[in-house]
């Protein structure tokens, strides 16, 4: 449902719409689908606040990267997405310790300090800069035609670190706080790297020297999975290892995207309805997984086989067919 939501307002939001009014319902949207799960009395409950994150990431985020790298300089392309991705993981490390910790305490105290932030967060919008963009899929799709496989391989993979990870682990972790202290792990790894590869991809230009490693490592990793369903260690070792190429990954490969296609406003629509289509097909495996396996074992190797494709088509592109010269 999270991705289909923000599938479908690709569709039918098609007209030129404004930055301020987009950040704004946005926010709406993240408010109803926090105000959903407080306290979840069906499955049908679930789905819609899901739903409503969907929208969240229509109607936010693609308005928000426009607007991050609009105001990037080109030469500074890589350090700009380190920030971005960046930003996450320090929040990442934060946040789920402090959530454990007052869960633990009282869940209502919880839920009262998360509505406080998106208040402020909805408020902050006042001051930023307003722009329009017209939603155009056929144009924006072919304006990713360099990238837009990648972009899709991309959201595949996704599903390894957004589905399969967190849902897995609460095998292992029961407690508010110890599955926070594991998400404060896992952000915390992904943080040392990020600012220093966007810089460094910067001075060299040339994203695409990391992004063999990086993706030949993710594959392999996620091939090694299996081995940790029964055990914790070998689980949170592998699952660090995720965490820390992660945004590394998606640092490069999003700087990747707009150095090939830098007229924004209509190559990022482009890019988070492909990267979208990736995702819902990635957790659709990782559905089918739960639904079928007892415990996960073929869906790490289609994840793993999918992500070493990208490092393998990347090879193919640039140096063999040499039909596109990628940063």
């Amino acid at each position: 449902m999270l991705f289909s939501g923000q599938i479908l307002l690709f569709f039918f939001l098609n007209k030129n719409f404004p930055s301020k009014l987009s950040w704004f319902l946005g926010m709406i949207c993240f408010l109803l689908s926090v105000l959903l799960v407080i306290d979840v009395k069906s499955a049908n409950q679930y789905y819609l606040s899901s739903l409503f994150n969907g929208f969240l990431l229509f109607l936010f985020w693609v308005f928000y990267n426009i607007a991050h790298f609009k105001s990037t300089p080109k030469e500074k392309i890589g350090i700009s997405s380190g920030v971005m991705f960046g930003i996450w993981p320090l929040v990442g490390v934060v946040a789920p310790l402090t959530a454990g910790f007052l869960g633990e305490i009282n869940l209502v105290i919880a839920w009262v300090v998360s509505l406080a932030f998106i208040t402020f967060s909805t408020f902050l919008i006042k001051f930023q800069t307003n722009f329009s963009i017209t939603f155009d899929i056929k144009e924006s799709i072919k304006e990713i035609s360099s990238t837009r496989l990648f972009i899709f391989i991309s959201g595949v993979a996704d599903a390894l670190n957004l589905g399969l990870i967190p849902i897995y682990t609460l095998f292992f972790i029961k407690s508010a706080l110890g599955y926070g202290s594991f998400l404060a792990y896992l952000s915390l790894l992904s943080v040392f790297a990020t600012l220093l590869i966007g810089r460094l991809s910067d001075k060299l230009q040339k994203r695409i020297i990391f992004l063999y490693p990086v993706t030949i490592v993710m594959g392999v990793v996620s091939l090694l999975f299996p081995l940790g369903t029964q055990n914790l260690i070998v689980w949170i070792v592998l699952s660090g290892i995720i965490s820390f190429l992660v945004p590394i990954f998606w640092n490069i490969s999003t700087a990747m995207v707009v150095d090939m296609s830098p007229n924004l406003e209509i190559s990022i629509p482009g890019r988070e309805i492909t990267l979208a289509l990736g995702r819902l097909l990635g957790l659709s495996f990782v559905l089918i997984s739960f639904m079928y396996e007892q415990k996960p074992f073929y869906i790490f190797l289609v994840l793993g086989i999918i992500i070493l494709l990208y490092p393998l088509l990347l090879f193919w592109s640039s140096k063999i067919r040499k039909k596109y010269h990628y940063l």
